[in-house]
């Protein structure tokens, strides 16, 4: 089926459409930026909820100190955001995790496996 476009469309000069094929193709894309966006706090606050039962059903932690990662989690996220800017955030984190992770290494595999498992749901 064939979209139907009005007379008063196809009497525009090619200029005007041009910039109206423009601006509908930059109000999806903001759209699709925008819902990106809210799936990513979605995400980001599922995580952080699920990382605050773990905390709580395997390491015994109570409210305050699960309000201190929280806190920390702010203090992290501000850093981070700044090492996305600078182009500095991956580097920053795999120099952390060789830090961290420095008999074995940093698990990857797992957390592939742990995320292809979330790719399956």
């Amino acid at each position: 089926m064939k979209a139907r476009i009005p007379k008063s469309y196809q009497e525009l000069p090619q200029s005007q459409r041009d910039k109206l094929k423009e601006y509908a193709k930059q109000v999806g894309l903001d759209a699709a930026r925008e819902q990106f966006n809210q799936d990513v706090r979605l995400m980001t606050e599922l995580y952080i909820k699920m990382l605050c039962v773990l905390l709580h059903d395997t390491e015994g932690y109570g409210e305050r100190r699960l309000n201190r990662v929280l806190w920390n989690h702010k203090r992290l996220f501000t850093r981070q955001i700044r090492m996305v800017r600078d182009g500095e955030q991956i580097e920053y984190l795999n120099r952390r995790m060789s830090e961290i992770f420095h008999k074995d290494g940093f698990p990857q595999k797992f957390l592939d496996e742990l995320l292809g498992e979330v790719d399956t749901v």
